[in-house]
């Protein structure tokens, strides 16, 4: 889009305008009439002269960029001022957006363009004829058959074979074939302008025709139009059809698979059999197929009457033993050979059999017959199985009182153990019980014992500790007299050398005295006891030297002393000594 910019040239948002004029900013688009022309102004702003004012013909609109749908400003200015409906301009510049999925056909006076993804701006010379969304095309679907199998639910019911005979409503295994009609998307078409669009599903293919009416296909979305065209089919089946009564067929690329109905047929050795098949088949040349299908519905409305053929054949050349051995080996030569004859004549439509199978082969007669001989069997098996079974439940009921007895006898020598087993636990108690008692009485003894003794030693110790205490109390009174004996002496002579010698002497002693102590702190309380009795004896032989002397202590010695006139009795030191000094 653009405008002429030499007449009009466009101004900054910022200047000065002498008129009135008009302002476009981003994403709008200025519309002008000027002079019988439409002129379409860019983003910026716009003066208008005194000589030729388009004030009253002008409109300014926001630029619509909607995916698919074209933008006319045109449209969207008549909207906005009425003055530019009045003028019935026509059509001018207009725009379209294009997603990736979509296609825009554009057409001239010349020929028909079509556009992908992008921003299109076209003049009223070209025309929008429409927009092809890929993801929004009308679908294509077709029918087809899926077999389960189902079981017979009718009894008793009867019908006419083709030879004129009554037999059963239902023959075979007691199971029939269901079809199941499903319905699948083959593809998808849309038309625009004589423009048709094809895209198939997976697993199918397009079919398109040329001028000289060639059958080629494409996997791809595929695009038609003037002379070329795609295979169509009818909707409906009728007599009179239009194009609306045709739609786009698309080759199947499928694997599928169908049963034969079944089939009466005889053997070799006139048996009355029933027989059924199942094909399986894909076309790997849709475009061959549909130039060479004519009537036939589907590959297998091709295949069927021969495969009817070849099971009729084959039947009518073997006798029902032989139909029946090579039932036991999986009929593998025959449907080989059945597979191979059929592919070449599905090449031929473009069409692969990929296998047959022999679903059903049964001669009625005979299984009925066999039938009849196997229920006797079954009887008669059903009579050997009661007689075995009721031999089973003898021996078993044999076996059962055999093994309660067994079971009984064991109870009962279980009950004679814990009986035994009970009497030698009670004689063991009994016997711990006084074997305790016995135990008892000897602890009692020795423990009267044990106290008897150990009164006897006390009172053992305690004489000895008597003995040895008046012992030392005598040695006591012994070496106290004689040191006062001692004393007086050296008191009497006054030889003071001779003293300090003894002093001497009995310091020397005293070290040892102490020596000895440390080594044996038991014999100090018997050398107290000793040293005591020295000094009452020597405090006895001052008695008998001087009258003087008081041999008592505390207040008794202190009213000796005041009998005594004050005077305090003289008590000569002692020395102390060990048993061994003394002898």
């Amino acid at each position: 889009m653009g405008g002429d910019q030499t007449k009009d040239p466009i101004i900054s948002k910022g200047c000065r305008t002498v008129l009135p004029g008009m302002r476009v900013a981003e994403d709008q688009v200025g519309i002008v009439f000027k002079n019988g022309d439409i002129h379409l102004r860019p983003p910026g702003a716009y003066r208008s002269i005194a000589l030729n004012p388009w004030k009253k013909y002008q409109a300014v609109i926001p630029i619509e960029r909607v995916a698919g749908v074209e933008f006319d400003p045109l449209k969207k200015a008549a909207l906005v001022n009425r003055k530019i409906a009045q003028l019935r301009l026509g059509q001018s510049y207009r725009q379209i957006v294009l997603q990736p999925q979509q296609i825009g056909v554009f057409e001239d006076q010349v020929m028909t363009l079509l556009a992908t993804r992008g921003t299109y701006v076209y003049a009223s010379e070209t025309e929008l004829r429409g927009v092809i969304d890929l993801n929004c095309m009308s679908p294509v679907i077709v029918e087809r058959e899926t077999e389960d199998t189902a079981t017979v639910n009718a009894v008793g019911t009867t019908r006419v074979d083709q030879h004129g005979r009554t037999v059963p409503a239902h023959q075979g295994h007691g199971t029939t074939i269901l079809a199941t009609k499903r319905f699948l998307p083959s593809g998808y078409t849309t038309t625009v302008a004589g423009i048709t669009v094809a895209r198939p599903e997976k697993g199918f293919v397009v079919l398109h025709k040329d001028s000289n009416n060639r059958i080629s296909m494409t996997e791809g979305i595929c695009i038609a139009s003037g002379k070329e065209d795609f295979v169509r089919r009818t909707k409906t089946e009728a007599r009179s059809l239009t194009m609306d009564d045709l739609e786009v067929e698309f080759g199947d690329l499928n694997h599928y698979a169908k049963s034969t109905p079944m089939l009466e047929l005889k053997s070799k050795d006139n048996i009355d059999a029933l027989c059924r098949a199942q094909i399986k088949w894909k076309q790997f040349r849709p475009d061959i197929w549909v130039a060479n299908r004519g009537a036939f519905t589907d590959p297998f409305d091709m295949l069927e009457e021969k495969c009817a053929n070849m099971m009729r054949d084959w039947l009518l050349s073997v006798s029902h033993v032989e139909a029946l051995q090579e039932k036991s080996h999986g009929f593998t030569k025959v449907e080989y050979q059945w597979t191979k004859e059929l592919n070449d004549t599905g090449l031929e439509y473009g069409v692969q059999v990929l296998g047959i199978e022999i679903t059903i082969l049964r001669f009625p007669h005979i299984d009925k017959q066999d039938e009849q001989v196997a229920l006797q069997l079954a009887e008669t098996n059903l009579l050997v199985e009661m007689s075995r079974q009721n031999a089973r439940k003898e021996q078993e009921s044999s076996k059962l009182n055999q093994a309660t007895h067994i079971r009984m006898q064991e109870d009962r020598n279980r009950e004679a153990e814990a009986e035994e087993r009970q009497q030698e636990v009670q004689r063991r108690k009994d016997m711990a019980e006084a074997e305790t008692t016995t135990k008892k009485l000897q602890m009692d003894t020795k423990v009267t014992e044990a106290r008897t003794e150990l009164a006897l030693a006390q009172e053992k110790r305690d004489k000895e500790v008597a003995i040895a205490k008046a012992t030392a109390e005598a040695e006591a009174e012994r070496l106290r007299a004689v040191g006062k004996r001692d004393a007086a002496q050296l008191a009497a002579e006054g030889d003071i050398a001779a003293t300090k010698e003894k002093n001497n002497a009995q310091l020397q002693f005293l070290r040892e005295q102490a020596a000895l102590l440390r080594e044996n702190p038991g014999l100090l309380e018997l050398l107290k006891i000793q040293n005591d009795l020295l000094k009452t004896e020597a405090l006895a032989a001052a008695a008998k030297l001087n009258p003087n002397v008081v041999l008592l202590t505390g207040q008794e010695g202190l009213e000796a002393r005041r009998m005594n006139k004050g005077h305090a009795p003289q008590v000569p030191g002692a020395a102390i000594l060990t048993t061994t000094d003394r002898q």
